[in-house]
C-alpha cells in the first residue's frame, strides 16, 4: 500500500491490556472491524501483573455506581470464561474458590466487622469462623491460629479468581479469530483532531484512521489525553507481587489480610501481594516492599517457607482522583472515547467495561448508567486545582 493512510475501522482501541482486549472482544463479535495499538506487548502491563482476585458482586439492586459495575462485571466473568474456553480452547483458570478475610489486629477486626454489614446490606453470602473452624477447614494457616488468639475471619462463599496471563492469552486468540488487528511495541505518537472530531492516529509516518476511538491505555492515558485538552488526572500506582511454587495446591480460596493478600493457581502457584506506591513510571521491585511481603506470606502460611521463589515483579495499576474509572465520551469530541482508570480492578471489571463501552459507542442503552463515570469530573477537578494553586500566596 502506497498511501500513508490506513482504511478506516469501526473502532480503534489506544492501549492493548485487559480493558482494551474486552471491548475489542465485545465489539468483534458484535460484528465491528476492529485495530488495538498498544506501546508495549499486547496484555503484558498491569493486566498480566495482577493477581486475578474477583470479590463477589451484589445479588441485590446496587445503588452506588461502582457496585453496579462490580456487579454486573462479577456476573459476566463464569459466561465470558464458558465462551472464551469454547471459542478458543485456553481455560482462564476461573474458578468461584471463595475468599478468607482475616482480621489479625483489633482495627482489622472492626474494618471486617463493618464489612459484614455491608456484605449483608448487598446480598452477598458471608461466614463468620472461629479459630478452630478456620483450623480446620484451612489447616495450612493452623499455626497463625495458634499464634493469634484474637484473630477472626469471615468467608465469602462467592468469591473467585482467574489466572491473569491465561485469560490474556484466551482474549488475544478470540480477538484474532475475530478479525482484530493488533499491533503492539508501537507508540501512538498524537491524535490528531479536527473541530468536534478525531480524525487520525498518528503512528510514526503512518496514520489509522477509525469511526470511533477509544483511549485504553490504563496508567498511561494522560500521556494521549493531555495534548488533546483532556485531564482525567489518572496516574501510575504500582504494585508488586511474589510467586512462589508449591509441590502441590495446598489450598484453594483467597486469603486476603488488609492491602495483603494469597492466590493460589491449580498447579501450585502462589501469588503474594500487595502495595500501593506512588512513584511515577517506575516499575522495578524494591526490597522495602517485596520484603515485608515474604516475611507476611511465610507467617500467615508456612509452608511457603520452603517453596521456591519463581520471580518477583511490579505493575502500574491506572488510579483515579475519585476511586471511579472513567468510561464514556471523551468530549467534546464526539466519536473519542476513554475506558480506563480501573485501578487495581481492571480485571476484574473487565467483562461489564467491555460490555458498556460497546452499547454506549453503538447508541445502545447501557446495562448501568455511566453518567457518573464521564470525563468532565476530572476536568473540573483539574480547574478546581488550578485554581487553587494560583490563589496561593
Amino acid at each position: 500500500m502506497h498511501s500513508s493512510t490506513y482504511p478506516p475501522y469501526d473502532l480503534m482501541l489506544c492501549g492493548g491490556g485487559v480493558i482494551g482486549l474486552s471491548i475489542a472482544y465485545q465489539s468483534a463479535s458484535n460484528g465491528w472491524t476492529v485495530l488495538v495499538v498498544d506501546a508495549g506487548e499486547i496484555g503484558k502491563a498491569a493486566s498480566w501483573a495482577g493477581a486475578g482476585i474477583l470479590p463477589a458482586g451484589a445479588t441485590i439492586e446496587a445503588l452506588d455506581p461502582i457496585e453496579q459495575l462490580r456487579s454486573l462485571s462479577h456476573r459476566l466473568h463464569p459466561e465470558w470464561s464458558r465462551r472464551l474456553r469454547e471459542q478458543t480452547g485456553i481455560d482462564n483458570e476461573f474458578r468461584q474458590c471463595g475468599g478468607l478475610y482475616l482480621g489479625c489486629t483489633a482495627a482489622e477486626r472492626a474494618t471486617l466487622s463493618a464489612n459484614q454489614m455491608w456484605w449483608d446490606e448487598h446480598g452477598i453470602r458471608v461466614e463468620s469462623w472461629s479459630s478452630a473452624e478456620l483450623a480446620l477447614k484451612l489447616p495450612v494457616v493452623a499455626s497463625l491460629v495458634e499464634s493469634n488468639t484474637g484473630l477472626q475471619s469471615w468467608y465469602v462463599p462467592d468469591d473467585c479468581r482467574l489466572r491473569n496471563p491465561r485469560h490474556i492469552s484466551a482474549l488475544v486468540a478470540a480477538c484474532e479469530r475475530l478479525g482484530v488487528t493488533m499491533i503492539e511495541n508501537t507508540r501512538i505518537d498524537q491524535l490528531k483532531t479536527h473541530g468536534d472530531r478525531i480524525v487520525s492516529a498518528k503512528v510514526g509516518t503512518r496514520e489509522f484512521q477509525a469511526e470511533r476511538y477509544c483511549v485504553t491505555s490504563g496508567a498511561w492515558a494522560s500521556q494521549l489525553l493531555g495534548p488533546i485538552g483532556i485531564e482525567t488526572g489518572i496516574l501510575p500506582v504500582r504494585g508488586q507481587m511474589v510467586l512462589y511454587k508449591l509441590d502441590k495446591p495446598l489450598f484453594s480460596m483467597v486469603i486476603n489480610d488488609g492491602h495483603l493478600y494469597l492466590v493460589p493457581r491449580d498447579d501450585g502457584y502462589v501469588l503474594a501481594g500487595s502495595c500501593e506506591e506512588e512513584v511515577g513510571f517506575d516499575d522495578r521491585t524494591t526490597s522495602e516492599k517485596i520484603d515485608p511481603i515474604k516475611e507476611w506470606s511465610m507467617k500467615t502460611c508456612p509452608a511457603l517457607t520452603t517453596a521456591n521463589i519463581e520471580r518477583t515483579w511490579a505493575g502500574l495499576r491506572p488510579g483515579s482522583f475519585d476511586s471511579l474509572p472513567y468510561l464514556g465520551t471523551l468530549h467534546p469530541f464526539e466519536n473519542g472515547f476513554i475506558a480506563a482508570g480501573h485501578f487495581r480492578h481492571g480485571l476484574h471489571w473487565s467483562t461489564a467495561t467491555g460490555l458498556l463501552m460497546y452499547q454506549w459507542m453503538s447508541g445502545q442503552k447501557t446495562e448501568i448508567d455511566l453518567k457518573p463515570f464521564c470525563v468532565q469530573r476530572g476536568q473540573t477537578l483539574g480547574t478546581k486545582l488550578s485554581t487553587f494553586k494560583e490563589s496561593k500566596p
